[in-house]
């Protein structure tokens, strides 16, 4: 045990034997925030005494002089106790890190600084770790994903970041809102898991004695409230994906699905470029978004190409002129790689994967892809083997997902049936065979456009943070 802890654990036995280990409140007059707004010269400070409280981040003796650092949750105010001898005792015992409430008077000091001289100190929580210095902060990255508490303590850009990203889904929640959208919940627990091609977390149900799964994806649930007669609904809701986890890929993450009746994927294009430009706007004042280096323009409307026309430009080739076994040899040549046996459209979309993701910089849509790429989406109305299917990208990261939704449910079962058999060949992201869903689509499912949002690479984008962690306020970690 250090001997500062071991300190710091006596001072606390101290006070619990005095009955005044953990305040039970503190009534303040402002916020460390409202405070800061005083700070218009001396000649404007208020001849009246405030109260605040925050944590202690800096503690600078000269003496009979003191300073501290005052952090609350968005600013920190400097405090300056001097010739009080009980106050310069009580400030002499505290440490970086406790919290304290104080009362006194603004005023500046002799170099013009904005400060609160203190009058009254109380001690409200005895903090017995270490705090990081500003100076300093949490430099090791793993530790401010492991120890979010701490990190953010020390970095106050960080709390920033989590601001915004709970600014962002308002600002979604207020678009969608305005266009006369009804929010709505849907099941975490389910007994079929299905809507995206992706391996679940599987779960026991007890009381049921059957086995359950988080889900990947709300989408099958969703579509359930289309056809029962819901014409506009969303979803901001947690997924669970057994997938890996990289920069921009966590198991747990946050989607927001959307389903428009009587829309098409035309519609939920013209729905992503606004929903983006209007939180863009709105969180960072500009549709023009800085991000590593990259001034990102999200303005509607945003470029569109084919997957057949992305792979021409960047790859150089065309795949409509090539046999499956040329398209084998560019797989090869690109270490491309199916979960299951080869087919042609699986084929297309590894390879635009592997070519063509990563030299999107500006947002764009890709439309039509091929048919085996989605059990759940509308054939083409003008091309064969195409799906009404657009993936829109920026930075070389995947933003979103849409269709203009498969309806017929004799096609869907034939679908499903298909992706079952990639199932049972070892593609463990195939589709089961959701038949509660297929008897739903017997009833009737109107024209429907659909739309899948990860929140935490709009965050990204939107606060120039280069890994879904650093948006993630617990990402996961192994233990």
């Amino acid at each position: 045990m250090s001997s500062e802890r071991e300190e710091r654990l006596n001072q606390l036995q101290e006070l619990r034997e005095d009955g005044e280990a953990y305040s039970h409140n503190f009534d303040r007059s402002h916020t460390i925030e409202e405070l800061q707004e005083f700070d218009e010269g001396e000649n404007n400070l208020p001849d009246r005494d405030f109260s605040t409280a925050g944590r202690v981040m800096e503690i600078r003796s000269f003496g009979e002089l003191v300073f501290l650092d005052l952090r609350g949750e968005r600013e920190e105010i400097q405090l300056i106790v001097r010739e009080d001898e009980d106050l310069l005792e009580q400030v002499e015992d505290l440490y970086r890190g406790d919290i304290v409430g104080v009362e006194g008077f603004l005023t500046y000091t002799d170099k013009g600084e904005f400060s609160l001289q203190v009058e009254d100190i109380e001690v409200l929580t005895r903090g017995l770790r270490n705090v990081p210095s500003d100076y300093f902060g949490v430099e090791d990255q793993e530790l401010r994903y492991r120890d979010r508490s701490l990190h953010l303590t020390a970095d106050m850009e960080a709390r920033e970041t989590f601001r915004m990203r709970s600014q962002i889904i308002r600002e979604i929640r207020n678009f969608l809102h305005n266009r006369e959208f009804m929010e709505v919940e849907t099941p975490t627990l389910q007994p079929v898991y299905g809507g995206a091609a992706a391996e679940p977390f599987t779960t026991h149900v007890d009381a049921l004695d059957q086995e359950w799964y988080l889900n990947i994806s709300p989408e099958l649930y969703l579509k359930r409230l289309i056809i029962g007669g819901y014409e506009r609904i969303f979803e901001i809701t947690k997924n669970f994906r057994n997938e890996s986890i990289d920069t921009t890929h966590n198991p747990e993450f946050t989607m927001m699905e959307v389903y428009q009746a009587y829309a098409d994927y035309e519609d939920m294009m013209a729905l992503t470029e606004q929903l983006y430009e209007h939180v863009a706007v709105e969180v960072t004042g500009s549709a023009e978004v800085e991000y590593q280096g990259e001034t990102l323009d999200f303005s509607a409307p945003w470029p569109r190409m084919t997957m057949r026309e992305a792979i021409q430009e960047h790859g150089g080739f065309n795949v409509e002129e090539l046999s499956d076994e040329e398209l084998h040899e560019r797989m090869e040549e690109h270490d491309a790689e199916l979960d299951s046996d080869y087919e042609r459209g699986l084929a297309i979309a590894e390879l635009f994967e592997e070519i063509v993701e990563e030299n999107l910089i500006q947002p764009v849509h890709i439309i039509d892809h091929p048919v085996e790429t989605t059990p759940l989406c509308m054939q083409h109305r003008s091309e064969d083997g195409l799906i009404e299917r657009f993936e829109s990208f920026a930075v070389g990261v995947e933003l979103c997902n849409a269709y203009t939704e498969l309806r017929d449910p004799i096609r869907q079962r034939e679908l499903f049936e298909e992706e079952q058999r990639r199932q049972e060949e070892g593609d463990d992201e195939a589709h089961p065979i959701d038949m509660d869903f297929v008897e739903a689509l017997e009833l009737g499912m109107p024209p429907t456009g659909g739309l899948g949002i990860g929140i935490g690479r709009m965050v990204m984008l939107l606060t120039n943070q280069e890994s879904i962690r650093d948006v993630t306020l617990f990402p996961m970690m192994k233990n």
